[in-house]
């Protein structure tokens, strides 16, 4: 099977040590047994981890509904995500004016959480679905001025 996710971090699985724990314990390993993997270097550790990260990665997106990514200070990209697809809003900045464009894309339902994923991971932050209509609402405003 093909990961769909990158296999959290180090410092990541230390932020979520409780939900791994759980993880662990539903799947019949307790503390002294992961120890001894680890000290073991199993290679049943890193089988753990990269099943823990695919589930932490499919919760986290799955709990997304809108990202904003300013890739430079000139540059603003809004995304609302659907079950089956995705909008875009982008405002970009030169000298005074203000350029706006939007676009969409269709993906199936599984695809959804590694479309939010590979946005994240280019430094796209979570926002509200307000934030994303306050900016649907300028680039509209800004149509009618036009």
């Amino acid at each position: 099977m093909m990961k769909r996710y990158r296999r959290l971090t180090v410092e990541e699985l230390e932020g979520v040590r409780p939900e791994f724990v759980r993880f662990l314990a539903s799947e019949g390993i307790v503390a002294d047994d992961w120890e001894r993997k680890l000290k073991a270097d199993s290679p049943e550790v890193l089988a753990c981890i990269d099943e823990f990260s695919e589930k932490f990665w499919d919760g986290a997106t799955g709990a997304i509904e809108c990202l904003e990514h300013c890739p430079s200070t000139d540059s603003l990209w809004v995304f609302h995500f659907a079950e089956r697809s995705a909008h875009v809003i982008q405002c970009q900045k030169s000298g005074e004016a203000l350029a706006w464009s939007q676009g969409g894309k269709q993906f199936e339902p599984e695809a959804r959480g590694q479309e939010i994923f590979l946005l994240l991971e280019q430094g796209a932050k979570p926002c509200t679905p307000e934030r994303f209509k306050e900016v649907h609402n300028q680039m509209n405003a800004a149509a009618k001025q036009a």
